[in-house]
């Protein structure tokens, strides 16, 4: 299959963008939006700045078949971190493939050019099951650095009941903590080098503005007494799967800050989602967690989730003027 046009990303693109990311997902999963609501989100998350650095393929028929992303995931350590974005047809040419994996790596180049960095890291999402694919990003200076694992939990009849250490009380996600629960979310994820990290104006969309928001099965964790200038000590956010007829909740932000850490938070929010799903009609728990997080790993396992086949592995490559010469 061929491309006969290139052109930005607009919210009129999103249901048809949509049908491209089911059909690649069938295929080789990397957990792309399914649902036209949620593909304007993640137009919506990445800002009117950003337009110039999504690219949509369509064919000679009109069809899209093919996306390309540039995002600015945020910096740390002075190093602007980038996410590519890549998806295709199944039946989509291999030089179109390689042609758009350049257009990627321009775009990085001018965005951390744009943002006066020396130093930036690429990171990019690739199907355990396409070899193509994998090939063409080694070739071009990308090494796996992670799996990422997607693990799904039955709903069961009696779920643990919730406790926490003294001083700690679980609530629900409350609007006077929004602020609070955001910053509390980007220290949390602070030593993720792909973590989104959003602004004041994208945290709407990636947390309680999100189309598939659940209140109902979303809590923080409050310190009674303060070990700081926030009380927000861990979250969990949750939101509605719309990619299985089986009712299923994502657990999509769950993070304890560093001083709660090991303190049972996480299995306390995990054991309230679970008492408020099955009166919500939600039949199961869905989360993703990296192969290198042990800690989070073991605790999932033992709380009962298993892997469910639809992981992905991310791959990373440094972008300093030194590299500029690579593919």
């Amino acid at each position: 299959m061929r491309i006969a046009d290139w052109s930005r990303a607009t919210p009129a693109d999103a249901a048809a963008l949509a049908a491209l990311f089911q059909r690649a997902e069938a295929v080789a999963p990397v957990g792309m939006e399914q649902r036209a609501e949620d593909v304007r989100n993640r137009l919506a998350t990445l800002g009117p700045d950003s337009a110039g650095r999504t690219r949509v393929g369509r064919d000679d028929t009109g069809s899209v078949a093919a996306y390309g992303e540039v995002a600015d995931m945020g910096t740390a350590d002075d190093v602007l971190r980038i996410r590519l974005t890549n998806v295709f047809h199944p039946d989509i040419a291999d030089d179109v493939r390689a042609e758009l994996h350049h257009w990627l790596i321009d775009q990085a180049k001018q965005l951390r050019d744009s943002r006066d960095s020396a130093r930036a890291v690429l990171g990019i999402r690739c199907a355990e099951n396409d070899r193509a694919g994998r090939e063409l990003l080694i070739s071009g200076g990308f090494a796996l650095a992670r799996h990422e694992r997607d693990l799904v939990l039955a709903v069961p009849d009696e779920p643990p009941a919730p406790a926490l250490p003294p001083g700690l009380v679980l609530t629900p996600v409350d609007e006077r903590y929004d602020e609070l629960a955001r910053l509390a979310h980007n220290e949390a994820y602070a030593d993720s080098p792909t973590a989104v990290r959003p602004d004041r104006r994208t945290w709407p969309q990636h947390a309680t503005g999100h189309p598939r928001f659940l209140p109902d099965l979303s809590c923080l964790v409050l310190a009674e007494a303060d070990r700081s200038d926030n009380p927000v000590a861990a979250f969990l956010f949750a939101l509605a799967d719309g990619s299985t007829d089986t009712p299923t909740a994502v657990l999509h932000c769950l993070g304890t800050r560093a001083p709660w850490r090991r303190s049972g938070l996480a299995t306390a929010m995990i054991s309230q989602v679970l008492h408020r799903a099955r009166s919500a009609g939600v039949r199961r728990l869905r989360l993703k967690v990296t192969d290198s997080n042990h800690s989070a790993l073991a605790l999932y396992r033992k709380l009962g989730f298993v892997e469910s086949g639809q992981g992905f592995a991310v791959l990373m490559r440094q972008l300093t003027p030194e590299a500029d010469e690579q593919p």
